[in-house]
């Protein structure tokens, strides 16, 4: 879930007051993280600050025919032989005469030759005048789990993976509050991508090549519970506008966290912020000052941040107990006139 539940809020306050969660001092800080990417990026050796999915390089596969090209084959005295055959998802091309050729893994040559031996029983002399064209290289792509029109799609070779999941109607649920995954199957390829981190991505983290009779399947971050992939998030609770879970990443600072949580909010005690962090030795607590920005930590994954937004200063309790005696002064001077 996007927001954490009110017995999560009381059990973080739980945890800032318990003497069990000891603080830490020795930490990474965001600054230094900041000079050694400054330092990095003179030496061209600036990482990506995107947590990538790791998406196998297709791109060096052989050209071979798949499922969903389209081909082209006419002959001058049979009309049956005329027409436009499109490979279906399994890849078999179905032709008049009950021919069926797999064109999976061959190459259009051998394709070709295939067709025109399926057809040579049926010409005494002349099968080379038959006419066999490619003339569209469109892949099958199926799509199913949580989109709106889940079924199979004709997807051209540039087509982006969220065009791909367009074309499905999109995701069922809001995508700027869940979490979902695609899992694509291509070939003897399996793998997985975070749809909120690509689609989020400036960069060009789409390196999928289709290969015709690709899967994909789409499923909400809650439903992976069983699945041995972890995915890092970072908490945010109090001080911000949207509490509740932020995709980690990597390299990105504190600020980053605030800007996807909707941005501060009003009333903010800057002394009073915090990170829990998971360590070896438990659960441990760092406080940081919002407006001392040698304090503020490096974030890890699965970090929660919790920052008290109900701060009163002494000064702000004097000036309001001002407020309320002035309002009573008002409110007697306002009686006497009246009498």
């Amino acid at each position: 879930m996007k927001y954490l539940s009110f017995l999560s809020v009381i059990g973080l306050f739980f945890l800032v007051g318990c003497s069990s969660t000891t603080g830490l001092t020795d930490y990474p800080r965001y600054s230094q993280q900041v000079e050694k990417m400054m330092e990095n990026q003179e030496n061209n050796k600036l990482s990506s600050s995107l947590s990538g999915d790791v998406v196998p390089d297709l791109s060096k596969l052989p050209q071979y025919m798949a499922p969903g090209h389209l081909f082209t084959m006419s002959h001058s005295s049979d009309s049956k032989l005329s027409g436009k055959f499109r490979a279906d998802y399994n890849g078999v091309l179905q032709l008049h005469y009950n021919v069926n050729v797999d064109v999976t893994n061959k190459t259009f040559a051998e394709v070709k030759e295939t067709v025109l031996n399926s057809y040579r029983k049926f010409f005494q002399k002349g099968v080379e005048s038959v006419s066999f064209t490619l003339t569209g290289k469109e892949y099958w792509v199926e799509v199913r789990g949580l989109v709106k029109k889940p079924g199979r799609y004709l997807v051209r070779s540039s087509d982006t993976l969220d065009l791909v999941v367009d074309a499905a109607g999109g995701v069922q649920g809001d995508i700027s509050v869940d979490y979902f995954m695609a899992s694509l199957k291509q070939s003897t390829y399996e793998y997985q991508v975070l749809l909120n981190r690509y689609f989020e991505s400036s960069e060009s983290v789409d390196k999928i090549r289709w290969l015709g009779g690709d899967s994909i399947f789409i499923t909400k971050l809650d439903s992976l519970a069983g699945s041995s992939k972890e995915i890092p998030f970072v908490t945010m609770i109090g001080g911000v506008v949207k509490p509740g879970k932020v995709l980690y990443q990597k390299d990105a600072g504190f600020y980053f966290y605030i800007e996807k949580s909707g941005g501060l909010i009003q009333g903010l005690g800057y002394d009073e912020c915090y990170v829990f962090r998971n360590t070896k030795e438990g659960v441990k607590r760092i406080n940081f000052s919002f407006d001392k920005p040698e304090t503020i930590p490096v974030i890890f994954p699965n970090d929660t941040i919790y920052m008290n937004s109900k701060i009163q200063t002494a000064g702000d309790t004097w000036l309001q107990r001002l407020g309320q005696i002035a309002g009573i002064i008002s409110t007697a001077a306002l009686l006497i006139i009246a009498l």
